[in-house]
C-alpha cells in the first residue's frame, strides 16, 4: 500500500485544486479533513480543513462519506464514486465522479485517505463546465 510520501504534489499541481485528504484517527474514531484543494473549497463556500468529516455536508452527505471513508479505512482498497452531490443541498443537480485511495505509513494500516473529486455540469442549469486538467 503506498505511503502520503509517495505522492509528489510537485508532479501534479494540475490536479491539485481537485485533491483532499482525510487523516483516519485510532480506534476507528472518525475521520478529519486534513487537505482540501481550492476548488472543493469554492465549492463548498468554506474551507473544511482540520474539521471532522461531514461537519460541512447535508446528514445524508455526512452519513455516506463516513461510510465510503470507513470502507476505505477497513478494506484497504480503493473506491470509486459517481453521482449527484446529495452533499451540497444547493447543488445537488450537479454530477461528480471521485476516487479514494488508502495511503498507510506502516504498509498495513491506513492512516490517510486521498483523492480527488471531479465535478460535472449536470442538468438544470448549471454554469460551469468543470474539466479534468491534464497531467
Amino acid at each position: 500500500m503506498p505511503r502520503r510520501a509517495d505522492i509528489d504534489p510537485t508532479a501534479i499541481p494540475k490536479l491539485l485544486p481537485y485533491v483532499f485528504m482525510y487523516t483516519v484517527l485510532p480506534e476507528d474514531a472518525g475521520f478529519t479533513i486534513r487537505l482540501a484543494g481550492q476548488e472543493l473549497v469554492d465549492m463548498a463556500g468554506s474551507n473544511p480543513t482540520g474539521k471532522p468529516a461531514g461537519t460541512t455536508m447535508t446528514p445524508r452527505g455526512a452519513e455516506m462519506i463516513i461510510n465510503i471513508l470507513r470502507a476505505v479505512a477497513q478494506e484497504r482498497v480503493p473506491k470509486f464514486r459517481a453521482g449527484k452531490m446529495y452533499w451540497q443541498a444547493d447543488r445537488t443537480y450537479r454530477d461528480f465522479e471521485a476516487c479514494l485511495l488508502p495511503l498507510s505509513s506502516d504498509g498495513q494500516t491506513v492512516d490517510i485517505i486521498f483523492g480527488g473529486v471531479k465535478m460535472l455540469a449536470g442538468e438544470g442549469g448549471a454554469t460551469k463546465t468543470w474539466q479534468t486538467p491534464s497531467i
